[in-house]
């Protein structure tokens, strides 16, 4: 067999590697797949929809740029560097897990398994759903090189693809393993957070990337001043290493091309030679021992004062409801890695979505210009109402998810715990986003009326559409288990869903703001609508909520 003839040339125990493997693959597809409070949960299904129609829209962005620079270098680059990115947020926000797994020494070290075996046991876990991923975003560009150059550069295309893919993966497991051996566990989370933010603010910078990239070069070619060739900077970029096998499969024998196709392959040799290294059972014993230590006592120049006295809610002014929520929050956010990373990773994305959008110029009055549709304004619509929907999702998923066994051993009012999560999305970020919307608004129309007006309409839309989640699907607060790759898949899924609603927002906007009597009427039903939602909705889901069991 070929796969053991390969297991065995690293030096992994054939047997071994293929027992452990199915193991861990079958638990993390029951995780992935597992009870969601008693029912199926075929999310992960719905991440691979997600993965697959975002390979589409790279395609077709891929596809655009082949229009106006000829040529496969810089198209490729585009569509290994999109593909890089996102898996790298899925490893660095799914997946830590393979790394950081402090119960693998206590599993495995009373039975003979090599550090080779281990090592290849990890990789092959993760690569199994990375590859699945990465074909999954990828696949789309490679059928529409098969269409345009045939079945050769279609071949480049799927080896660009598994490099760019098996690059990716080996280096945040190797950098995970790396930080490891200088950072404490528990201070790791502050670490990745660090990291994380870095990350999405790649990810949401990229298309100022490609427009200051391919903007000159656009508008040479449309003025008729020739195809602009690939610049020689571009080779020195990673993803363009995985790239350079486009022109090379499609004949395009140029020196750079080879090199970089070398550095790339070479690169790959590196990172697994690398991750054997420091991904070992020794590794793993050293993990599970610096996990149990415990980590040095921070002096604080101020004592703190005893929260049992003065909590942080009772010193904002909550209502008991909301500020259990509150502290739960609290308390997840410090706790679990996952939910921490995707939060934080929340943040520079809101900045950068407001930069992008003043970024474009003056932003046009929704009552004065009717209906009128910008870059901006739809970028607005989708911070005011998306992100907080998508912040919404994140706080019923959690790894402590068993821990939510005290959600149905006491007499609560499960219904009312899920309408205060939601209140706590509306009080923590839905405000506070549409207090600086205002603030833009103000700075870009010059009319604060018009511009409260507007912030305020946002706000009680995102409110209401915060509180009408539930009706779809009611979960307790950090009661459901995160899946592989779902995180990642939630926010790219909220992106264009929310993409399209904000971008017909202002033709509905364009009829409320047409008279003043239409536009006092319409916030006045907001407003008693968002008062009445949570009461709504309570009742709505309470005999759902009463019907569930634990599931853990």
């Amino acid at each position: 067999m070929i796969a053991r003839r390969v297991v065995e040339a690293v030096g992994a125990d054939y047997v071994q590697w293929r027992v452990l493997t199915r193991v861990m693959l079958k638990n993390d597809f029951r995780s992935a797949t597992g009870l969601s409070m008693g029912r199926a949960d075929l999310s992960i299904w719905r991440s691979f929809l997600i993965y697959a129609a975002f390979g589409g829209f790279v395609a077709l962005v891929a596809a655009s740029v082949t229009v106006f620079l000829p040529g496969l270098m810089l198209p490729g680059t585009i569509v290994a560097t999109q593909v890089g990115v996102v898996l790298a947020m899925i490893v660095l926000i799914d997946f830590q897990s393979v790394v950081i797994s402090p119960d693998d020494y206590d599993v495995l070290a009373h039975q003979p398994v090599s550090s080779g075996t281990y090592f290849l046991v990890k990789l092959t876990n993760v690569l199994i759903f990375t590859l699945i991923i990465g074909a999954l975003l990828g696949g789309p560009s490679v059928i529409l090189l098969l269409v345009a150059y045939g079945p050769l550069v279609a071949a480049g295309g799927i080896l660009a693809l598994v490099g760019i893919t098996t690059a990716t993966t080996l280096a945040i497991l190797c950098t995970y393993a790396a930080l490891l051996n200088v950072v404490h566990p528990r201070r790791l989370v502050r670490v990745l957070s660090t990291v994380q933010m870095i990350v999405v603010a790649a990810v949401m910078l990229f298309p100022i990337y490609i427009d200051n990239l391919f903007g000159p070069a656009l508008e040479r070619m449309m003025s008729g001043d020739g195809a602009i060739p690939t610049p020689a900077w571009v080779l020195l970029a990673p993803p363009a290493w995985f790239a350079s096998l486009l022109p090379l499969s499609a004949g395009d024998w140029n020196p750079g091309y080879a090199a970089a196709a070398v550095a790339g392959v070479g690169s790959v040799g590196v990172l697994f030679f690398f991750g054997a290294g420091k991904l070992s059972v020794s590794y793993a014993e050293r993990l599970g021992a610096i996990t149990t230590r415990s980590e040095r006592r921070r002096r604080f120049r101020r004592p703190r004062r005893a929260t049992a006295v003065r909590p942080h809610t009772r010193r904002l002014g909550l209502p008991t409801d909301i500020g259990v929520i509150a502290t739960l929050v609290r308390a997840q956010f410090r706790d679990d890695m996952t939910f921490r990373m995707a939060v934080m990773g929340l943040v520079p994305a809101i900045l950068l979505y407001f930069i992008i959008a003043m970024g474009q110029g003056p932003l046009p009055d929704p009552f004065v210009e009717l209906g009128a549709i910008s870059y901006g304004s739809v970028v607005i619509n989708v911070v005011a109402i998306g992100f907080p929907l998508m912040v919404a999702e994140l706080l019923s998923m959690t790894k402590a998810w068993r821990a939510s066994w005290i959600f149905f051993a006491l007499p609560a009012d499960r219904a009312r715990l899920v309408v205060n999560a939601g209140l706590c999305v509306t009080l923590f970020l839905v405000v506070p986003i549409a207090l600086v919307i205002g603030g833009v608004l103000g700075w870009s129309l010059g009319s604060p009326w018009h511009a409260a007006a507007h912030a305020l309409v946002l706000a009680l839309l995102a409110h209401l559409a915060v509180q009408a989640r539930p009706l779809i699907g009611p979960h307790l607060p950090f009661s459901r288990p995160p899946m592989k790759g779902g995180t990642v898949a939630h926010t790219l899924g909220g992106l264009f869903g929310f993409a399209v609603v904000g971008f017909f927002l202002p033709l509905f906007l364009g009829i409320v703001y047409s008279t003043t009597a239409f536009t006092v009427t319409f916030i006045g039903l907001l407003l008693l609508a968002a008062v009445a939602a949570p009461a709504v909705v309570r009742s709505g889901i309470r005999l759902r909520m009463e019907r569930r069991e634990f599931a853990g």
